[in-house]
This record gives C-alpha cells, structure tokens and sequence, in this order.
C-alpha cells in the first residue's frame, strides 16, 4: 500500500509535490510540539535568529524533503535528470576520472541538506555507487527504502559492520561511496566534535576509510531550486567540490558547517544532531 502511495504520487510534477510538501511541512510544524522545539533548538544554536523568515522555510523545505521523495525514488533516470543541472560536473567528472588513472575509489559527502536522496542517482550515471543507511524501524517503510534506493548502480547497504566492509569492498574495486556525515554514530562508533558550537557525537568512518582506502573525496550538495531550471519547473542544482583537508570528525563538522550556512533554509534542523550528550536540553 506504501508502495502504491508513492507509485501514485510520482505521477505528479515536481512543482505540485513541492507545494503539496510545503503544506505538509506546515501541518507537521504546528502538530509536533518536539519538531517544532527541536528544530527551533538546533537553529538557536547555529546563532539564527528564531523572528525572522528561517523558520518559515525550513518548515516548507523539510515538507519539500519528504514530497519529492516520491520523484527522486520513481523516476526514471530521463525525467529526473532532466530536472537536474551542475555548473561544477566537471569537478565530478574529473575525479572519476583520476580514480580510474590511480585504481583509487571515491568518498562523497553531504551533510542532511538540500535534495541528499538526488545525489547517488546523479553520480551513479558516471561510476556505480554504494551509500550506507540506517535500517528503518517499520518492515514495510524498510522494504520501502531498499526497492527504491537499490537502483541502477546504486545500491544500499546497513549503517553497522558489514556496511562499513561493503564501502570498503567498493572503494578497494574504484567504485564511489555515499555517506552522510552528519549522522549520528551508534554508541562506540564516534566522538564528540564541536558542531556549531555545541559537542555532538560525530562519525569517525570517513577518517576510517581515508586511512585504509585513500579515496578521493568530495563534498556533494543537492541545492533544491524553485523554478530555478529550465522553463521554470524547478528542480535541483548539484555542486560538487574536492574536499582535501583532514577528515577527523573536527574538520568534517567544520565543513559540513560551512555547506549548511550557504543554505540555512534547506538544512534538516529538525534531526536530532545532538543525540546522546547532555549539555544542551532538546
């Protein structure tokens, strides 16, 4: 029925999910008091005034997030590209490249920011990537997620151990790997790092991999753009920048700090960044 739902609703243009998932954003704001308190929270704390015009669209593009879901999951690869664009493909085209010449796999990175689910499809057109996820709760919504991310060249694996080999497999064959850095790790699996000011448990993966694979690593962010393409209809720009510095759970914070402030407004706020310490009251 899951299935179904989504099948259904990715008949739907782009522009239509999009207000359908502003008006959700809305409905989910001003039912979850712990949405609404945590997403308030975190954005206090990045040192965003809670008065102004953010919270407004951090509401509308978090609805955006889940609507288009349906888009980024079922459509086939024309149409979706289609609503796609990349001032900076050729960063991206470059690496592959170079990993090829080296035998070297590649690293990308992308903090909970902008149309993340766009970004193995887009790259899996050029080099077969591997993303990590964490299981969802729900067997339904799981079987959900795996049909739809295991596409193509891309494919899926579990946030735990055999993950962890799966993306190092890949990296060893010169393939691509996806993660997201801001996710918190399970209990054991990070440290504590400064992000935006406050200590949050960070993943010490990418550090990991770097070491015993020496990927080429790039930052990835899929900026959504309202009516921004061509003809008006809107869809997603995608930046892709080679990141060189270090990869300790410090510098990747700092980086994905500097991502997130480019595009406040499309930044998952609502996630539960800071899960596990104690120094801030969410």
């Amino acid at each position: 029925m899951l299935r179904l739902l989504f099948q259904c609703l990715s008949l739907l243009p782009l522009q239509m999910l999009w207000a359908l998932g502003a008006w959700i954003g809305s409905v989910i704001w001003l039912a979850s008091a712990s949405y609404r308190r945590k997403s308030l929270t975190h954005m206090a704390l990045a040192g965003y005034p809670l008065q102004g015009p953010l919270p407004r669209l951090v509401r509308a593009n978090t609805g955006r997030l889940i609507a288009e879901l349906p888009a980024l999951w079922f459509w086939p690869n024309a149409r979706l590209f289609a609503h796609c664009q990349s001032a900076t493909r050729s960063v991206l085209l470059d690496a592959i490249e170079k990993a090829k010449r080296e035998k070297r796999g590649l690293l990308f990175m992308t903090p909970h920011l902008g149309s993340f689910e766009v970004i193995p499809r887009y790259i899996a057109q050029d080099v077969p990537m591997t993303v990590l996820f964490k299981p969802a709760k729900r067997a339904s919504v799981d079987r959900l997620l795996r049909e739809a991310r295991n596409r193509g060249s891309v494919q899926s694996v579990p946030a735990d151990l055999s993950g962890v080999r799966a993306l190092l497999r890949c990296l060893k064959r010169g393939e691509a790997v996806g993660l997201l850095p801001d996710q918190v790790p399970g209990q054991g699996d990070g440290e504590l790092a400064a992000f935006f000011g406050q200590q949050a448990w960070t993943m010490t993966l990418p550090q990991g991999l770097v070491r015993r694979a020496n990927p080429i690593v790039l930052m990835a962010v899929a900026q959504r753009c309202l009516g921004a393409q061509p003809a008006g209809v809107g869809g997603w720009t995608l930046h892709f920048e080679l990141y060189e510095g270090e990869t300790t759970p410090r510098a990747i914070n700092a980086a994905m700090e500097q991502w997130i402030r480019k595009l406040p407004e499309q930044y998952l706020w609502s996630y539960n960044r800071y899960k596990g310490t104690e120094t801030v009251n969410i």
